[in-house]
């Protein structure tokens, strides 16, 4: 059974907190994804999708000025160049959804805001930052591999 979402077609499986969602982004978003190769591979592309989400979803108390959908983007419409099958948990886009729901845009405007989120992010090498705080909090906690 695929229900329609808007732009978005989910796709869930019983027993399983996996399911597939299709989402459609602009040439523009999938390039920032790939890292700006106009080939990038759909299959890499779309995993770094999935972490789009939960960067853009980790980030919610951040009070980052970029994170909320911009308001001046709000009546626009989300170019549907290229089409990405995620494999994604249940629980994290029910989460995703929501954010879309609560920032009143479609599921689909969020995931291009959070491709170009995600981007940013890589760009200003946060993410960097990001691994080298959880291994420190790692081996402060006994953590980390011998």
């Amino acid at each position: 059974m695929t229900p329609k979402m808007g732009e978005i077609a989910v796709q869930t499986f019983e027993n399983s907190r996996q399911g597939f969602v299709s989402v459609k982004l602009s040439q523009l978003a999938f390039e920032a994804l790939s890292g700006g190769a106009h080939s990038g591979s759909q299959r890499r592309v779309a995993h770094q999708m999935e972490g789009a989400i939960r960067c853009y979803l980790g980030d919610r108390d951040s009070d980052r000025p970029a994170w909320p959908y911009p308001a001046f983007l709000r009546g626009s419409e989300v170019q549907e160049d290229v089409e990405l099958r995620l494999s994604v948990d249940g629980e994290l886009w029910r989460a995703f959804e929501a954010e879309a729901g609560r920032q009143d845009v479609s599921v689909g405007q969020l995931a291009e805001h959070a491709a170009f989120y995600l981007a940013a992010e890589l760009d200003a090498g946060r993410i960097t930052q990001r691994i080298l705080d959880q291994l420190e909090s790692s081996e402060e906690k006994g953590d980390a591999p011998a």
